[in-house]
């Protein structure tokens, strides 16, 4: 990996651990992740403009995969939201952001691709689920059900299990916008990069539309959307720029890199700064169990990143 893409993946990383800072810190809920989606989708719009040819290609199985896309990032964000109005931030942003592997792992096996997980990706995912029992603890000692039976870790792991999908889907849709091609020159309407901006930028809307459908029925999420338009813009401005754009860096940084595994792995380093930053930022306490928890995670997700 060149040092261009590892100053990337890390601007990436902190991008990443800094829109959940935001989104804790800002009383989520679900109306806060839709201004930010909305607003995601506005910032990056102008890019749609510049590839109208390859929209038009779309048929409609990718216009399916938009919509299935945008009803797990809304998933996501809902049940992320939930988590943080439930309890630390160095809690489930951790679960949230490993469980995926764990997840994507069990379909492969599921639908007959074991040929497809090595050894080593087993012995990472081992390591993950290690480490997820490991961070809700106060003491190495303090092993029980009340540590994950409650609100934060069901809700970081629907939100993992929302990401899993739309990581699945985003990859089958980018795969078919990428053998979009003009029929007279018979090359590709966009380049790899090109196709992953304007997807990113479409699954924003996608999620939006979703989000605001839930939105329509609870009345709780309405009432709260005038005082964050009149409080809170900037914020929402700002944690849509941090969440859009980290996505977005990660997709430059893998034009940099001769292995996109190693982009995968490097950006695991969200993992502590979004404890550390919940640590500083929230005073959460970082009990021992909590800190080996963290490292055994981060070490499990390298593994199966490079696996």
């Amino acid at each position: 990996m060149t040092w261009t893409a590892l100053v990337l993946v890390l601007i990436s990383a902190v991008a990443h651990a800094g829109w959940n800072f935001y989104g804790k810190k800002s009383s989520p809920s679900i109306a806060f992740f839709f201004l930010v989606t909305l607003f995601g989708f506005l910032l990056f719009a102008p890019i749609l403009a510049l590839h109208t040819e390859l929209i038009a290609a779309f048929d409609t199985q990718i216009l399916l995969l938009l919509l299935a896309t945008g009803l797990f990032q809304a998933v996501y964000l809902s049940a992320l939201a939930a988590a943080y109005q439930a309890g630390e931030m160095s809690i489930a942003y951790p679960i949230a952001r490993s469980s995926p592997l764990i997840i994507v792992c069990l379909t492969a096996f599921a639908l007959g691709q074991r040929d497809s997980i090595s050894t080593q990706a087993i012995i990472g995912v081992a390591l993950i689920v290690g480490g997820c029992l490991f961070i809700p603890m106060t003491r190495f000692s303090d092993l029980r059900w009340s540590n994950y039976g409650n609100r934060t870790t069901a809700f970081a792991l629907l939100a993992a299990f929302a990401t899993a999908g739309y990581s699945i889907v985003d990859d089958a849709a980018t795969a078919q916008m990428r053998e979009l091609v003009d029929p007279i020159s018979a090359r590709p309407w966009a380049d790899p990069l090109q196709v992953s901006l304007v997807y990113v930028t479409l699954q924003c809307l996608s999620a939006a539309l979703w989000m605001s459908l839930l939105i329509a029925v609870v009345s709780k999420e309405r009432e709260r959307l005038k005082p964050l338009l009149r409080h809170s813009l900037v914020r929402c401005i700002g944690t849509a720029a941090f969440m859009t754009g980290a996505y977005a860096l990660v997709i430059l940084a893998m034009a940099f890199a001769s292995n996109v595994s190693y982009v995968v792995a490097f950006r695991q380093v969200s993992i502590p700064l979004g404890v550390l930053m919940a640590v500083v930022g929230f005073k959460e306490k970082l009990y021992p169990p909590k800190v080996a928890g963290v490292f055994t995670t981060v070490c499990g997700l390298v593994a199966v990143a490079l696996g």
